[in-house]
This record gives structure tokens, sequence and C-alpha cells, in this order.
């Protein structure tokens, strides 16, 4: 995986540095700044939330804890399906 860079996908973002996985170039998750007045948010699956972040450095980090908790709900979530989906056996 590596940060990128990249133009903003929305107007109102100043910045926006993706996270992109080697194979096939995915797009894993993105930061985005919004200015002063918003700061720094997380972009996953669509789905923005604010960061505490005052620095792209403290973006980066603040994000990669984003991650790991998004990607062990959705293990557990997909580990809840599996059992229920063996129940209806």
């Amino acid at each position: 995986m590596e940060w990128k860079e990249v133009e903003p996908e929305q107007s109102d973002w100043e910045k926006q540095v993706n996270i992109v996985a080697y194979y096939g170039s995915v797009t894993i998750g993105s930061i985005v700044y919004c200015g002063d007045e918003i700061g720094w948010q997380s972009v996953i699956d669509g789905r923005m939330d604010f960061m505490q972040a005052k620095s792209l450095e403290d973006a980066k980090r603040e994000m990669i804890d984003i991650l790991d908790n998004h990607c062990t709900d959705q293990i557990n979530y997909y580990e809840e399906l599996r059992e229920s989906i063996e129940e209806l056996n």
C-alpha cells in the first residue's frame, strides 16, 4: 500500500490523499482537507468522518487507526454472517 496525493474529487476539498493498494491500484480510503474551518476528514466506502488531525502527518496516522478499526468491523460482520449461513443448513 502507498499514500498517493491526487487532484481533489470535490470542489470544497483543498487536498486529497488516497491510500492505494498495489494490486490493481485500488483505492482503500482517502483523507481530505476541507480548509481550516472543517479540517481533515476520512473517507471510506463513500462515508466521511471528521478527524482530530491538525496536519497531514497526523491525518495519516489517524487514518491508519481508522482503517484498522474498519477492517476489524468488516471481518467481524462477515464472520457473524458466515455463522448465520451455517445455521441455515
